[in-house]
């Protein structure tokens, strides 16, 4: 089997982890990712890894307060679903279910997106890391150390497999507070970090405390979550950039985050 399929078979059993943890996989991929599943303690840890991602998106999403404004209607909508709703014993369980997961998706909606009156930080960008991948990425030509088809505030995304083994395996593009932030997912081993690029004037760290160090002329900034994300961010051009991981080394996101491969990357 060539190595692009192994690598596309890959992929696609990775967004099926992913489909798993978040319960949006159904059907015939689900009944057989489970039996994989009963089968291999590999895959039953980064099911695990992607289950704990999702409760840090939630932990720091929560941190991030919505505008008062959003949080008046909120609690009028609340108000008013208590009113004129029967009790929950004559609605029956099943629709009280769905009803709790109705409120809890509007709270973690909320809470993703309302960013307060500073606009997004650092900290919530490097949230994205957790999500799953939604686009594939491809292979340069030879020699090549930019990846091809994917730029974000007209900035490319290193290619880094042959210098450092880690291999792009998909991105996406999340819009927070009106801010375009495109991410792309690298996977080295079972170990995966994610690389941010936020468009627009700088944004600000949102977690503390933060160091400051320099690396091959480049300015870093390095801080860990409460959830032992580490993350490190610094200035392309002016927009932000976020290279965050969990089970990474500091020294490692150090070293990629500086790499500018003898100019090739411009910053």
């Amino acid at each position: 089997m060539s190595d692009r399929r192994v690598r596309r078979r890959s992929s696609a059993l990775e967004r099926d982890l992913v489909r798993l943890a978040d319960g949006t996989l159904h059907g015939p991929r689900r009944e057989l990712l489970n039996r994989l599943l009963d089968r291999s303690p590999e895959l039953q840890r980064r099911l695990d890894e992607q289950r704990r991602a999702r409760i840090a998106v939630r932990t720091s999403a929560a941190r991030e307060r919505a505008p008062l404004a959003l949080r008046v209607h909120h609690r009028a909508l609340t108000a008013r679903r208590d009113r004129r709703s029967p009790p929950l014993s004559r609605l029956g369980l099943r629709l009280g279910l769905g009803l709790a997961g109705t409120l809890a998706a509007l709270a973690a909606i909320l809470a993703l997106l309302a960013t307060g009156p500073a606009g997004p930080t650092v900290a919530l960008a490097a949230t994205v890391a957790a999500r799953p991948a939604v686009a594939s990425v491809g292979e340069p030509p030879d020699d090549s150390v930019r990846l091809p088809g994917v730029r974000a505030a007209g900035l490319p995304f290193p290619y880094w497999e042959d210098h450092f083994g880690w291999r792009a395996t998909g991105s996406r593009t999340d819009r927070i507070d009106g801010r375009a932030m495109t991410t792309v997912f690298y996977r080295n081993g079972a170990k995966r970090i994610a690389y941010t690029i936020v468009s627009g004037r700088p944004l600000p760290p949102g977690a503390g405390p933060v160091r400051t160090l320099s690396r091959a002329r480049t300015e870093l900034s390095t801080f860990s979550t409460a959830t032992g994300q580490r993350v490190v961010t610094w200035r392309r051009r002016g927009h932000t950039c976020v290279l965050s991981g969990q089970n990474v080394s500091l020294n490692a996101l150090l070293e990629l985050a500086s790499w500018r491969a003898h100019g090739q990357i411009p910053y």
